[in-house]
């Protein structure tokens, strides 16, 4: 081989890796902003709010210096809320990315196609029927949005293989049948009971303590980093089935796996403080328009859905300081914009 020759070779290689190192840099310049925006939102967010404590007072609980009453407000009621925003924002960011590159369609979220109603329906089914505790409802909402997949993707598939639009088809009618069966469960249950769980289901962050941040920040981390190991899996199904199939890849059991972790993500979050809807669906999309990249970009799809309920809890609580409106309304409110100009936009594509 000549030296041009060379030369010629190393330059086509430069040209192949050269976008992907673009790619790289500006994931990493995009998560440092993001986690910068989120950093500061997170200190606002802990020094104000409706009981009278200013920053100083604030910074001093923080440190551990703080008197009994503004430790109180600043430590066990703003801390431990602040963080679960942060960790189920990216937990549902995550998982709507994972369903997304399943189902090669932006609106393929599992609060769209009814995984998120079929969590629900197994924490209803365990907390009102059957008097279980905060540890067996969140494995009734795990194993409710596992039941649920599974029957969308039975009911979706055909000779095989499943259809992104059918698929979605399909979870919309299964979420609307688990929504009525819903209704009924509340229905049946007696009035305090129904009360609860009505205000449970809208998506609330209030009353969040330590106890339920480290019970859910144990089941997200594990999730999380099995969907990391699973990121390069997805990326090689992402360019085509047979692509995958001949490097070697069991491709239905990447699949089964990614339904696993990414129903265990959103039914954390479900159980944990109720269904928060189109963090899932919106999240992912932002971060790969703002990264330029066809890929999962977990890294910026996680920053952006900390971002997103962080700040829609924030608007929560500061809209009607009087009455605080749960998060979910919040996210509900804004992403049924963002979901009405996603069917605009794929209906203009069709």
């Amino acid at each position: 081989m000549t030296s041009l020759d060379f030369g010629r070779k190393v330059f086509r290689v430069g040209r192949r890796v050269r976008p992907f190192l673009i790619a790289d840099v500006r994931s990493t310049v995009v998560c440092g902003a993001l986690w910068i925006a989120i950093v500061a939102l997170a200190v606002y967010s802990a020094f104000s709010g409706s009981a009278q404590i200013t920053p100083g007072e604030a910074l001093q609980a923080l440190i551990g210096r703080g008197d009994a009453y503004t430790s109180m407000v600043v430590l066990e009621w703003r801390a431990p809320r602040v963080l679960l925003a942060v960790l189920l924002g990216a937990s549902l960011a995550i998982s709507g990315a994972i369903f997304q590159n399943l189902t090669g369609n932006p609106l393929g979220s599992p609060d769209v196609i009814g995984f998120q109603t079929g969590s629900y329906t197994g924490a209803l089914i365990v907390m009102l029927l059957l008097g279980g505790g905060s540890a067996e409802t969140m494995a009734g909402a795990l194993l409710g949005g596992i039941a649920t997949a599974f029957v969308v993707f039975f009911l979706s598939s055909k000779r095989g293989a499943v259809r992104g639009v059918r698929l979605i088809i399909v979870g919309i009618g299964v979420s609307a049948m688990l929504a009525s069966m819903n209704v009924w469960i509340l229905l049946t249950a007696t009035v305090e009971d129904a009360i609860m769980a009505s205000l449970w289901g809208a998506g609330n962050l209030s009353g969040v303590s330590w106890a339920t941040l480290l019970g859910v920040f144990g089941g997200s981390v594990v999730f999380l980093l099995a969907s990391l190991a699973l990121s390069r899996p997805m990326r090689l199904m992402q360019i085509g089935t047979p692509f995958a199939t001949a490097l070697g890849q069991n491709v239905r059991v990447v699949q089964v796996a990614a339904i696993v972790i990414g129903i265990g993500l959103m039914a954390l979050a479900t159980a944990s403080v109720g269904p928060i809807s189109f963090i899932a669906l919106a999240a992912p999309q932002i971060a790969r328009r703002v990264v330029r990249s066809d890929g999962l970009a977990l890294g910026p799809t996680a920053a952006t859905g900390a971002l997103l309920l962080l700040l829609a809890d924030v608007l929560a609580q500061r809209i009607y300081p009087d009455s605080p409106l749960p998060v979910g309304i919040v996210t509900v409110s804004i992403g049924g914009l963002y979901f009405l100009w996603l069917l605009l936009r794929e209906g203009k594509k069709r």
